[in-house]
């Protein structure tokens, strides 16, 4: 067990990527040659000495100085080829067509420390910085990453590290290198996981959709400030050292997912990465689902927050004139509401709520400033079939406001026939003695005389009570409608439609309670 961990430790060494494995491998590379050299160059001496039999100094030291040196050129041949190889194997791997440029890379990664250095400016890579084995195959070298600049790197392992601004250039593991996201192996068209800090605008995009009445409808000149979410104050201390906040989450979320956009555009928008698929489709959702769930007339409405406010002001004036001139207050309801409009200041908003600042910060984005542009109506809009579909509509409108009345009227009229059949006659079947049918009598006649007797003699009681006074016979009826109509009222309030339609009601049965009060006495049961 010993000799295997022993035996783990010393390939760790041999093929390890750490500086102690380099200076483990420089150490034992000079030592190894060393020992090659002299071993074959005293075996060369030796065999030449023994089998040629020279004699003299010159001699003996022509044959030493050419044991010496002959084996150098050798091994540096032996070395060389070697490297040749491996070098032909990596460009072969990061399909580099440089091998010259890989064979440095191997010296570098296997015996050195890292001499490169590129730099990241302004969100970019500079096109003879994308030519270093840096950015080609990776470390080991250095990064030195201006102010308004971060970038990603991923190491051997996959890992991800966020490197940001600071004085002092950031050190390159071996292989480890910037995350490429671009499909395009050309100078000048790779696109590296490198984000620029500051604030972006972007102008000239537009929107196309159908509204939900299915006119063709577009937004033009859409503009947008937006920026790489950032960071609250209060976190890491070190990273603070710069002038732009951000918020390391935000910028993995950035590199890592990127929305893929299938079939891609027939033009390319020529905005960088990430901004691509992060900031624009994002702003076109919003406002293809807004047009989408609208209609023509809710987004391009004639009237305005100025003309509603207007309306409000005229029916208070009138609401106050008939208290004056009637002294009845306007029944609730009988207000007309305003059109249903989505007004530029109300689609703005959205963009700021609690719900799409949520939405972007999954994506790493926070939208600072935007102008949703100018609503366009294709030239072709006005043809026979829409103008048909208008038409149709309102008469849809007229006719549904018909059959409501007619709704209206007939739940009047069932009231109606309600307190005519319910109220009125179970009054009249309380206030009427319970007669006994004819048939009935016959058979308690031909059964027991007596009791039909008693029957007349209990008839003739209650018609003797029966005789009251008119006023207190209609006081009782006008109680029993108020019993019925405060039922009336709670059943009413227990029904499933909206508020507004139900009010004329109550307010007319309120005004019948009030008329009843002033026939009635004040306590009645």
């Amino acid at each position: 067990m010993k000799r295997q961990m022993q035996r783990d430790e010393f390939s760790s060494l041999i093929f390890g990527l750490t500086n102690e494995s380099v200076e483990f491998r420089n150490k034992w590379r000079g030592l190894i040659g060393m020992a090659a050299w002299l071993i074959l160059s005293g075996l060369s001496m030796i065999f030449m000495l023994l089998g040629t039999g020279a004699q003299g100094q010159t001699n003996i030291a022509i044959i030493i100085g050419m044991s010496l040196i002959k084996y150098i050129p050798l091994l540096m041949v032996v070395y060389n080829l070697a490297r040749f190889m491996a070098a032909r194997y990596l460009d072969d791997v990061y399909e580099l067509n440089d091998e010259d440029l890989a064979s440095d890379f191997l010296e570098e990664v296997t015996f050195g420390y890292g001499r490169q250095q590129i730099t990241i400016n302004e969100g970019r890579i500079s096109e003879q910085d994308e030519q270093s084995p840096l950015i080609l195959i990776g470390g080991p070298g250095e990064i030195q990453v201006n102010l308004d600049s971060i970038t990603v790197l991923e190491k051997v392992t996959g890992d991800p590290e966020v490197i940001y601004p600071r004085n002092i250039p950031w050190k390159l593991g071996r292989f480890e290198r910037i995350r490429e996201i671009s499909r395009y192996d050309e100078v000048g068209r790779r696109e590296y996981a490198v984000i620029s800090l500051r604030d972006q605008f972007l102008e000239g995009l537009s929107v196309r959709s159908r509204t939900k009445d299915g006119i063709l409808l577009e937004a033009q000149g859409i503009k947008v400030i937006f920026s790489v979410l950032r960071r609250q104050h209060g976190g890491h201390d070190e990273v603070q050292g710069d002038a732009y906040l951000f918020d390391e989450r935000a910028v993995q979320a950035l590199v890592y997912n990127q929305a893929i956009i299938t079939p891609e555009p027939a033009t390319p928008s020529g905005i960088p990465f990430p901004w691509n698929t992060t900031i624009i489709p994002l702003v076109i959702f919003e406002l293809e689902e807004l047009i989408k769930s609208h209609t023509l007339s809710e987004i391009l409405a004639s009237i305005s927050q100025k003309e509603i406010d207007s309306t409000s002001r005229n029916d208070q004036t009138i609401a106050q004139m008939r208290l004056e001139m009637t002294g009845q207050h306007m029944i609730p309801g009988m207000r007309k509401e305003a059109p249903k409009f989505e007004s530029r200041s109300r689609i703005t908003a959205l963009f700021f709520e609690k719900k799409f600042k949520e939405k972007a910060a999954k994506l790493g984005v926070s939208i600072e400033w935007i102008d949703i542009g100018t609503w366009q109506i294709p030239h072709s809009l006005i043809l026979d079939k829409h103008k048909e579909a208008w038409n149709l509509s309102r008469e849809n409108a007229k006719k549904s406001s018909a059959v409501e009345r007619s709704r209206k009227k007939h739940e009047t009229e069932e009231i109606l026939k309600i307190v005519d059949n319910v109220i009125i006659k179970n009054y009249d079947k309380t206030t009427t003695p319970n007669k006994m049918p004819d048939k009935q009598i016959e058979k308690l006649l031909a059964t027991n005389p007596e009791e039909v007797g008693e029957y007349r003699r209990q008839m003739l009681q209650q018609g003797s009570h029966q005789k009251k006074d008119p006023k207190i016979i209609a006081q009782e009826m006008l109680n029993s409608f108020r019993k019925e109509l405060r039922a009336a009222i709670s059943l009413i309030e227990k029904d499933n439609r909206p508020l507004d339609e139900k009010q004329a009601e109550l307010a007319a049965i309120e005004k019948a309670l009030n008329n009843i009060s002033q026939f009635t006495p004040t306590h009645w049961v």
